[in-house]
């Protein structure tokens, strides 16, 4: 029956691979080359079609706009005009229609200097704080941390927007809306972001998609939105993906609104302001927000909630010490890819009595293995007397719940490989994170998939050392396994394949160990 077990394990991961090979891996494929192709196009047409507004420069009335720009084509909106501007980490894309984010990069550590964008594509009519967007706001840079968006629209309605730029990626944006008019006007507006947030040029965008959620934060409770409306005291909301995230602050901890759409994974998320606003009167929205990595202790130490964001999985507590412990481990090397391998060493000496006992009962089941075929011949047209034999020979050896007592330590340690697993693929520390020679990047996948096969030829070896079926069809398959975690394990995170090559090289240590001191004995 544990043969059994084995070959549907393997049989699922073959067809999971298939799968991988033949549909899901050509659809990446195109959707990336679109992507670049996409990307080059917009490259080039930049020079023509945007601007860059620099310190206490004022960009042109509307006016004057057609004269000294070429609007840019867009699925997105008829009217389009970017803007670009620099602040520490961060370059923003400005679309003076509606005063909305076009594009937001930041700059990462260990990334080369390179701009992540973290707007995703999309064909959707929205764009991050955009207001509006029948307005043509003009911008004007006051300093290096203040940009204001004014504009005005013909029923009388004055707009403006000012953004306050912070280094610790918590900025914030006010919103003051005033009837300049002789009659009530509607000033009804709302402030978010969306649709998703992009996970870099390096993440696969199925990947990223997968990643994108619509968050809310309510002491305790982590609330993961899928439907519209949403209401509630919030501490905080907005979207998030696999490395990055996009935060509103509700500070006053007010009971409020919140609108979520969704298309093609992305989410979008607002809190709808609406008001009329007679002749002469005014409001005011302040919000704070936050853009940037998904870094646990930088948002920790913010002491907002914000790491509250970071996904550890089903087994949280669990990931979130594998985490700390990664992180402490960091402290001593400067290398997580060493840290890696120290937590590696660590998770075997926790699971130790349980690589034994597992060890010990495949010694058992070699040991039986030419009576279980005996048996099995004798009664192979009695399946009753068939069964009733086999529970009297694993009793006979000590040997309990039909000989699949050996699964259980493995499955005792599933939760760790979970834990590990969601950790490392979702640890922004690990991003561009190097560790020797060719690997130059622990959460993306070995370019020259050394990793991955070492890994295979490490579970070849276990699987030869700890052979205990005496069928040939189930040896076969039981070879076969370790080929299809190479295919599995091609394009996962480096750090991931990592650790499991250095668990299956420290097992193997202790199998060794075991069977000389069986010997001895």
């Amino acid at each position: 029956m544990k043969s059994n077990f084995v070959l549907a394990i393997a049989l699922s991961f073959a067809v999971l691979v298939v799968w991988e090979i033949f549909v899901m891996r050509p659809q990446r494929i195109a959707a990336q080359k679109a992507s670049q192709e996409r990307a080059l196009a917009a490259a080039q047409q930049k020079p023509r079609s945007s601007e860059t507004l620099s310190h206490n420069t004022q960009s042109p009335g509307p006016s004057s706009a057609a004269a000294n720009t070429v609007p840019m084509p867009s699925p997105m909106m008829a009217r389009e005009r970017i803007v670009e501007m620099d602040f520490g980490k961060n370059r923003m894309a400005f679309n003076v229609f509606g005063a909305s984010v076009h594009q937001w990069w930041f700059q990462e550590e260990n990334a080369e200097g390179r701009l992540t964008p973290l707007v995703p594509e999309n064909d959707l009519n929205l764009r991050p704080l955009d207001t509006f967007p029948d307005i043509e706001f003009s911008i004007t840079r006051e300093g290096p941390q203040k940009i204001v968006f004014e504009g005005k629209r013909n029923d009388g309605l004055a707009v403006k927007k000012t953004l306050q730029l912070s280094d610790d990626n918590i900025h914030e944006l006010s919103i003051t809306v005033k009837n300049e008019g002789a009659e009530s006007v509607d000033g009804s507006y709302a402030i978010g972001w969306g649709p998703g947030i992009a996970s870099g040029q390096d993440i696969d965008e199925k990947i990223s998609q997968r990643a994108q959620r619509a968050l809310a934060f309510d002491q305790p409770r982590l609330i993961k939105m899928k439907r519209s409306p949403q209401e509630g005291p919030f501490q905080w909301w907005g979207v998030d993906g696999l490395y990055f995230m996009a935060i509103f602050l509700n500070e006053r901890k007010e009971n409020i609104v919140l609108s979520v759409k969704k298309d093609k994974k992305y989410f979008s998320v607002h809190h709808p302001v609406k008001q009329t606003l007679a002749p002469g009167r005014s409001s005011e929205q302040i919000i704070r927000f936050y853009v940037g990595p998904k870094n646990y202790k930088a948002l920790a130490d913010l002491d907002m909630s914000l790491q509250r964001a970071v996904n550890f999985g089903f087994f949280g507590s669990l990931g979130k010490i594998i985490h700390k412990s990664l992180f402490y481990f960091f402290t001593l090397t400067h290398n997580y890819g060493w840290a890696i391998i120290i937590l590696t060493f660590c998770i075997q000496i926790l699971v130790f009595p349980l690589t034994v006992k597992s060890f010990h009962h495949s010694q058992k089941m070699k040991a039986v293995q030419p009576q279980m075929k005996k048996i099995q011949e004798q009664f192979k047209n009695d399946r009753q007397r068939l069964n009733t034999e086999m529970m009297h020979l694993y009793k006979k050896h000590g040997m309990k719940f039909m000989g699949l007592e050996g699964c259980l330590p493995m499955l005792v340690q599933l939760p760790i490989f979970f834990a590990l697993y969601t950790t490392l693929r979702n640890a922004y520390e690990l991003r561009h994170a190097p560790w020797i020679l060719w690997v130059k990047d622990l959460s993306a996948y070995d370019p020259f998939y050394v990793l991955p096969i070492l890994m295979g030829l490490g579970m070849l070896l276990q699987q030869k050392m700890t052979m205990s079926t005496a069928d040939p069809t189930q040896a076969r398959m039981m070879y076969i396994l370790p080929i299809v975690f190479i295919f599995i394990f091609l394009k996962m995170p480096s750090g991931l394949v990592l650790y499991w090559l250095t668990n299956s090289m420290l097992t193997i240590i202790i199998q060794l160990f075991l069977l000389k001191k069986q010997a001895k004995a």
